[in-house]
């Protein structure tokens, strides 16, 4: 697929209450904060457009990548913790002649840009694109707009895994040979497991 009509959502709204710190701001590679890597990586995709889903901290968030060619949109829920939500922010901020979504989360800094274009490139209409890493199921999704509704319709307490279990039909499982989209960065342990395995990657 033309990456051009498949917009991006990154989720940046959590409050990072397991690292007691703001993980999206964490130091990485290059002296740059991880969310700045994230962004970076999906704009080398070439997307239409790319919403980035504020919250905690939102004005730090919207600093950070000032510079960056993105569209941001706050989640006044994002206290809830639940990733949800988010979704749905992103998804409705989506321009309609975006076909299709794909939604990364912010704290898996690892995730290769030659995923995200594998993803992308295995889209078909009616489908959920998924990248797995043995037998895993990992991040980024991406979602034709035929399935935007179902996730908009979820109730507050729903799972946007409710939406891809009613779809199975329809999701396309693609094996990968990166645990980097599994890997995130939740607590201070995860960080630094992470970050040694970023800079053994680069050098």
């Amino acid at each position: 697929m033309n990456s051009k009509r498949v917009g991006v959502i990154i989720l940046a709204a959590g409050l990072s209450s397991r690292m007691r710190r703001f993980k999206l701001l964490l130091n990485w590679l290059d002296d740059k904060p991880i969310l700045v890597h994230i962004a970076e990586k999906v704009l080398a995709v070439s997307p239409s457009t790319v919403i980035v889903v504020t919250g905690h901290r939102a004005d730090a968030v919207r600093q950070a990548l000032s510079n960056y060619d993105v569209t941001f949109a706050h989640n006044v829920n994002y206290a809830d913790g639940e990733i949800l939500s988010s979704m749905k922010v992103g998804l409705r901020a989506m321009p309609d002649d975006v076909l299709a979504a794909m939604v990364i989360p912010g704290d898996l800094p690892r995730i290769p840009v030659t995923v995200m274009q594998t993803v992308i490139a295995a889209h078909e209409a009616e489908t959920i694109v998924a990248p797995r890493y043995k037998g895993q199921r990992g991040h980024p999704v991406l979602l034709d707009r035929v399935f935007w509704q179902a996730f908009l319709d979820l109730p507050a307490d729903g799972m946007p895994r409710d939406v891809l279990q009613a779809n199975k039909d329809h999701l396309c499982l693609i094996d990968v040979d990166s645990d980097g989209i599994l890997a995130d960065v939740d607590t201070p342990q995860a960080y630094e497991a992470e970050l040694r395995r970023a800079q053994e990657e680069k050098s």
